[in-house]
């Protein structure tokens, strides 16, 4: 699980992370009271006030203005933001392939934050994100904009100085799952939920609080997708960022499947983690506007076939 969780986590944090000089200073602390006012974004415990132009996008954790302006959410579960923070320095991001102009320690509601920006991977576009914790969980609020939109990135920035944690809200980690599936083929039981993905485990959530080796898993999450080929291109995009977190790939394998006839795209692999090896089997399954992903980590050489199986049950 920590193999295929480490990359997943990172490949969403960069993929997110990646606005440009020249917007106005973010505040050093931030210190916002929970009011009628605030709205939560559903399949999270952050509230936020935004204008009626932003609607939501359940599929991706999403409020999105346009398809130019949007901000998203992300908790990553069983975290330590002490221990978190050390990958969201300038250096650290860097490392993987993403700029940074601004990197800066700040307080958010009590908690220990970092406001961050830099230009995207596509031009003319601007990412800004805050990310905060303590030593329980780990928060990321990202936002996009365009890079001459000086309007919008200053309202992204006023969104997220606004917003509020409610670290007691008693949250529903299954609200947002939009597909069913048969649980029985291998008896995982629920783990995690990490923004739109949902983690399935042997043992459920002792397996995330276990000091034990980790155990197989695997996850399932769903994205929008304009297109079969864009889902591919998504799942492609994942395994290649696999690299960039000491994991060795082998005998890789890909074709194209029907699951309940909806196009999919199966890839499976042997990898490599300090030198302990694990057998992925990763599937993307599209129909209409979005796609449902599905990667399963066998460390224990059993679970394969359940776990091809399990996909052939998912239905959108």
């Amino acid at each position: 699980m920590k193999l295929l969780l480490s990359a997943i986590t990172l490949t969403v944090c960069i993929a997110l992370t990646s606005c440009t000089n020249g917007q106005n200073p973010f505040p050093d602390n931030i210190s916002v009271t929970k009011t009628e006012n605030l709205k939560r974004l559903k399949g999270t415990k952050l509230f936020v006030s935004t204008p009626d132009s932003y609607k939501p996008m359940e599929s991706m954790v999403r409020l999105q203005r346009d398809n130019n302006t949007y901000f998203q959410a992300i908790e990553i579960p069983n975290s330590n933001f002490n221990e978190y923070k050390s990958k969201l320095t300038k250096q650290a991001i860097e490392s993987q392939g993403a700029k940074v102009d601004i990197d800066k320690p700040i307080k958010y509601n009590g908690f220990e934050a970092i406001y961050f920006s830099g230009p995207s991977k596509t031009d003319g576009e601007t990412k800004l994100g805050l990310a905060f914790g303590d030593e329980t969980f780990v928060m990321m609020i990202v936002g996009v904009c365009q890079t001459s939109d000086k309007a919008a990135m200053d309202e992204l920035n006023k969104i997220f100085s606004t917003s509020y944690y409610d670290k007691s809200f008693d949250l529903n980690p299954l609200e947002l799952a939009n597909f069913k599936f048969d649980e029985s083929i291998t008896g995982f039981k629920y783990a995690a939920t990490m923004g739109n993905m949902f983690i399935y485990s042997p043992n459920g959530k002792a397996d995330l609080n276990s000091q034990q080796k980790l155990p197989s898993s695997f996850q399932i999450m769903t994205i929008e997708a304009p297109s079969f080929s864009k889902a591919k291109e998504f799942l492609d995009y994942t395994i290649s960022r696999y690299s960039l977190q000491g994991i060795e790939v082998s005998n890789v394998k890909k074709q194209d499947i029907s699951i309940n006839d909806n196009d999919a795209y199966e890839v499976t692999m042997q990898a490599t983690e300090s030198n302990k090896k694990t057998t992925l089997y990763q599937v993307i399954i599209h129909k209409g506007g979005t796609a449902v992903l599905f990667l399963g980590s066998d460390e224990e050489g059993k679970w394969f076939d359940k776990f091809k199986a399990t996909a052939q049950t998912i239905k959108m």
